[in-house]
């Protein structure tokens, strides 16, 4: 099959492979079809059993099924077998069949559209709107045709922001809606839906089921719908098929009449059956952890309070406009000891920003939040001026602001810092200084509550959704603390590990804790002792006076690109420190040019912080370069001068380019003006965009660390050391993230995609032949500085 991107984009052309694409799915694009699975058997590998033992499942055109089970039976993975990509990103033992319409999915790019569990974790673009057109430009639609349908798979799904937004603005509930209506767009056959609503209120997941509904009435789709609970689903399904804890089909019918025949026995496996009350939370006794700050503050005195605060969120779409959103404008929450507080409304709503703003984990952009003063650092000994006694939460040390909040964020994976399930929930109490012994009886009642006892050696990156955010849970109330901020503790939870996660709530409210949670669990709000119902902030009005653009987000990515890579050979040309100074000048001084902004409007804020902000790390190597030839040199101070400036020249025209390289639209030259291979040229720009959103996934990785006590405050080679293991943790999530992206881009047709159109049009254009200008300069410098300067 040829991965050649497409060379034109006339319109009969695209219409013609457009055609070609139709009549190899099927008869009608609007019929669903048939699946069949015959004795499949998965065995992930480092397991020593299967996750699917034999399976046989035949569905049939145009049935919608749902398909239940307990946590870990095995649903997730038989969508990803009917789509064709148990093989893309894990490694085992597969055996057995899976057709789609008589063809392998993988065969037939489209036929099959899967929306994932984590849908925040398969974004492929920097734009909602792109991402939405990934799947469309895999089965080579007309560039002209993309805009309404992306538009009209939007509004199916209530996503009402521009298609320009970044995906990284997104709540947890919009992102899911982002996610179906990538799998929508594509028109598919069979429609893969993993846990669609469990991030959702109850009004959105209603009208997210009802698109569903009427999409899949409408085309004709056959339906397999995984859910914990079922009642949502059932007048939208003919038909229930329920896994065992073994994967193996154990009740398969309509579906009232299975849960009139097997309501019990799958109520008491783990499964939310309609109609049989929810379970008790877990009773559960711990140990008193030592010097817990819980219980510091009298039952149902105020623990945290915030008082008329606003957030924001600020992003910038690369080359573009910076855009705030409000999150949360001038709302009051407090939170006291022994009392829970449920924050509840549509997704959207700012309930995890108001949370992070009341433990201090954000800065409020307006108002106050404060500590009960038996917690504030003053108050607890651990440093005595006064003045700390009112400093806000969001200033507290790493330690300080450990012993008195914890956090359970929305993407568990983000709290992940132990090599092991037990070590890192030892980590915030042995970060405390408590005792070792006494902390780890806690910790062991904690994993054997959350059933994660049998798991305790294993990496905590090798866990499910559903286990992580457990682990989570525990490694929040390990150590006591007074203020617990759980967001969403209960998505991806069967009854039992419901009742576990919820007693765990309940013991840290018994020590003595507030806690709060977002949730949309109608279970998790019965048991609060207090609903704060929120709605989302109206918007400010756009700037009137529009931002100016830097010349250098005037020219294309591949100009840009080409003038970054006109520094290669820069170390061949460069012998002494005189001339790399020189070469290093004119660096500096066409790059301070480029992020200069002419013309009407408002200046940019932030170019040149944000280039130094790239080069920060970059200085590492420069310096270990500097300290190398130094040593091996003779100790020669111009030798190793010179070999740091040589490694400068080529690290700084990339920090400036760097961050005005739209990934898409470099895709879009590549693979149109260049004629490169559409794989390698999505690979690399999908990896791009990860590079670009380091940042982000830096930060989260930073809070994680001040909450949980071990972030360096002090000293600028402890926080070396620091930066060193968070690279670390950068790295290794990096790579969870490219296991995510590539199920996610190959559920998309990407990997069987045989032609690929382009959402984006590449044109050449003055200012990119005066930045590839730039960067030939650079070399002319260089050329000139070596025959000028000794």
């Amino acid at each position: 099959m040829s991965s050649e991107p497409s060379d034109r984009f006339e319109a009969d052309a695209p219409m013609a492979r457009e055609a070609e694409y139709l009549d190899a799915r099927s008869p009608s694009v609007s019929s669903g079809l048939g699946v069949r699975v015959q004795d499949l058997t998965w065995r992930p590998f480092g397991r020593s059993r299967p996750v699917l033992d034999g399976i046989h499942l035949t569905l049939e055109p145009g049935e919608r099924v749902l398909l239940a089970g307990p946590s870990g039976s095995g649903k997730s993975t038989l969508l990803r077998a009917v789509a064709g990509l148990l093989l893309t990103a894990d490694a085992g033992d597969l055996s057995g069949t899976v057709t789609v319409g008589g063809r392998a999915p993988q065969d037939v790019p489209g036929s099959v559209g899967l929306v994932l569990q984590d849908p925040g974790a398969g974004v492929v673009a920097s734009s909602i709107g792109r991402d939405v057109a990934f799947g469309l430009e895999n089965v080579s639609l007309s560039r002209r045709d993309m805009p309404s349908r992306v538009a009209a798979a939007l509004r199916e799904v209530g996503l009402t922001m521009s298609p320009d937004s970044s995906p990284a603005t997104l709540s947890g509930g919009e992102s899911q809606r982002l996610a179906l209506a990538g799998a929508l767009v594509m028109e598919p056959s069979v429609l893969l839906l993993d846990e669609p609503t469990a991030m959702l209120d109850a009004a959105t997941a209603s009208d997210v089921r009802a698109v569903v509904a009427d999409v899949v009435t409408r085309r004709r789709l056959t339906l397999v719908v995984v859910e914990h609970r079922l009642d949502g689903w059932l007048d939208h399904v003919d038909r229930l098929v329920v896994l065992d804890a073994s994967g193996a089909v154990v009740a398969d019918g309509e579906p009232r009449s299975v849960l009139a025949e097997h309501g019990e026995s799958l109520a008491a496996q783990g499964i939310w059956v309609p109609g049989v009350a929810d379970p008790e939370p877990l009773v559960l006794a711990l140990d008193p952890a030592p010097d817990a700050a819980a219980g510091r503050v009298h039952p149902g005195r105020v623990v945290a309070a915030a008082s008329a605060v606003r957030v924001e969120h600020r992003s910038r779409r690369l080359g573009g406009p910076s855009r705030t959103t409000l999150a949360v404008d001038g709302t009051d929450l407090e939170a006291r000891a022994g009392r829970s507080v449920a924050l509840v409304g549509p997704s959207g709503a700012g309930k995890s920003s108001l949370m992070a703003a009341l433990g201090g984990l954000v800065e409020p952009a307006a108002g106050a939040v404060d500590m009960a003063l038996p917690l504030t650092p003053a108050e607890s000994g651990d440093r005595a001026a006064a003045r700390d006694r009112l400093a806000p939460p969001d200033e507290w040390s790493s330690t300080d602001l450990a012993r008195v909040v914890s956090w359970v964020p929305q993407r568990a994976a983000t709290s992940l810092v132990g090599r092991t399930v037990r070590d890192d929930v030892l980590t915030t109490p042995l970060a405390l200084g408590h005792d070792p012994d006494v902390a780890g009886r806690r910790v062991d009642a904690l994993l054997a509550s959350l059933g994660l006892a049998h798991l305790a050696d294993a990496d905590p990156r090798q866990l499910s959704g559903g286990e992580q955010r457990r682990l989570a849970m525990a490694s929040a109330v390990a150590h006591g603390p007074a203020l617990v901020l759980a967001d969403e503790p209960t998505v991806g939870q069967d009854r039992l590990t419901w009742a576990a996660v919820s007693g765990v709530l309940a013991a840290a409210r018994d020590e003595g804790a507030a806690v709060v949670v977002t949730t949309h669990d109608p279970g998790v709000v019965d048991d609060a002792d207090h609903v704060v119902r929120l709605s989302a902030p109206p918007q400010p009005p756009a700037d009137p006076e529009p931002e100016r653009r830097p010349l250098l987000a005037r020219a294309g990515p591949l100009a840009l690109l080409a003038a970054a890579l006109c520094v290669l050979p820069l170390p061949a040309l460069l012998d002494t420190w005189r001339q790399g100074l020189a070469v290093l000048a004119v660096e500096v001084v066409l790059g301070l040019v480029g992020l200069l902004a002419p013309g009407p409007g408002r200046a940019p804020a932030g170019r040149l912080r944000d280039v130094l902000v790239r080069l920060a790390p970059a200085s590492l190597a420069v310096l270990g370069v500097a300290w190398s030839a130094w040593l091996l040199g003779g100790r020669d101070l111009e030798v190793a001068s010179g070999a740091a400036l040589r490694v400068l020249c080529l690290l700084v025209p990339s920090a400036v380019v760097v961050g005005f390289l739209d990934p898409e639209a470099l895709g879009d030259h590549l693979a149109q003006r260049l004629r490169l291979p559409a794989r390698p040229v999505v690979a690399a720009t999908a990896a791009l965009q990860r590079l670009q959103s380091f940042d982000t996934l830096w930060g989260e990785l930073m809070t994680t660390r001040r909450v949980r006590g071990i972030r360096s405050d002090r000293g600028p080679l402890a926080r070396g050391r620091e930066a060193v293991v968070v690279t670390g943790g950068l790295l290794i999530g990096a790579l969870g993230q490219a296991s995510a992206l590539a199920l996610a881009m190959d559920a998309r047709g990407f990997a069987e995609a045989r032609r690929r159109t382009w959402a984006g049009d590449a044109p050449w254009r003055l200012p990119d032949t005066l930045a590839l200008g730039a960067g030939l300069l650079v070399i002319a410098s260089a050329v000139t500085a070596r025959l000028l300067l000794p």
